[in-house]
C-alpha cells in the first residue's frame, strides 16, 4: 500500500473509533478507489458497511477482497458474517469453512466454533470458545457482544454487562451492540442510559423494527417509573 492510502486506513479508523460514521466512510472509500489491487480497503470498508448494516456494498467490497487475497482469513470472515446477513447460508458456509481452514487457531475460527455450539444449545462449551477467542483478539466487538449476550442468558449479568459495554466502547457505530446493551440497562433499571442507547442505536438504523419494539418497552417503564414517584409522593 503506498503512504497516502495508509493515511486513509489510518484516518478513517479513527474518525470510526469516534463514531463518525460518515468522515469513516469517506476516507475509506478513497482508500480503495486508489488501491486497485489491494484488499486491505476493502476489508475495511466492508466491515464498516456490514457495521452500519449496508449488506449489499459489503459484500460487493468483501467479493473483491477475496478476489484480490483469497488466503486472507479475516476476509472469509466478514464475507461470511455479510452473506449470513442476507441469508445467503450457501456462500457464508463456504467462507466460514474456508476461514476455518486458513486460521484454524485464530479467533475468528473459535468464534465460529462458538457460535455453532450456541446455536445448538451447548452455552457451556460456547462460553469457553468465545473466551477461547477474546485471548487472541481482547477488543474485538463482535465476540464481545457474543459473549455478553450469552452470558446474560446464562444468568451471568454483571460479567455480560462488562462485555456489552467493552463491545459499544470498541465500536461506536454498530446499532445491534447500542441495542443490546440499552436493553441490558432497562433490565438492571437505569432507564437514562437505557434511553440513550437506543435512541443511538436508532439514529444509526432508523428501519430496524427491533430498536422500535426496544424504545416502546421503554417508554412503558419510564411511565410505570413515574407512576410509582407518583405514589410515593402521595
Amino acid at each position: 500500500m503506498t503512504a497516502q492510502t495508509e493515511r486513509l486506513l489510518e484516518s478513517g479508523r479513527l474518525a470510526e473509533s469516534e463514531g463518525n460514521v460518515r468522515q469513516a466512510l469517506v476516507r475509506y472509500e478513497e482508500a480503495v478507489r486508489l488501491s486497485a489491487d489491494e484488499a486491505a480497503p476493502r476489508l475495511r470498508l466492508g466491515t464498516l458497511c456490514h457495521r452500519t448494516r449496508d449488506y449489499k456494498r459489503a459484500r460487493q467490497l468483501l467479493d473483491e477482497a477475496s478476489r484480490i487475497d483469497p488466503d486472507h482469513p479475516d476476509v472469509a470472515f466478514r464475507l461470511g458474517l455479510t452473506c449470513d446477513a442476507l441469508g445467503d447460508r450457501d456462500k457464508a458456509k463456504a467462507a466460514y469453512t474456508r476461514t476455518m481452514l486458513l486460521a484454524p487457531s485464530s479467533w475468528q475460527t473459535w468464534y465460529l466454533i462458538g457460535r455453532d455450539h450456541r446455536q445448538l444449545g451447548h452455552a457451556e462449551v460456547a462460553r469457553l470458545a468465545y473466551r477461547r477467542a477474546l485471548e487472541g483478539a481482547p477488543d474485538e466487538p463482535e465476540i464481545l457482544a457474543e459473549l455478553g449476550t450469552l452470558l446474560w442468558e446464562m444468568g451471568h449479568r454483571d460479567e455480560a454487562y462488562v462485555h456489552l459495554e467493552r463491545a459499544v466502547k470498541a465500536c461506536l457505530v454498530d446499532p445491534g451492540f447500542a441495542l443490546q446493551l440499552g436493553l441490558a440497562e432497562m433490565q438492571r433499571g437505569d432507564l437514562i442510559a437505557a434511553h440513550r442507547l437506543l435512541t443511538g442505536a436508532k439514529h444509526l438504523d432508523p428501519s430496524d423494527r427491533r430498536i422500535d419494539v426496544a424504545l416502546q418497552g421503554l417508554a412503558l417503564r419510564r411511565q410505570e417509573s413515574r407512576g410509582r414517584q407518583r405514589k410515593r409522593a402521595a
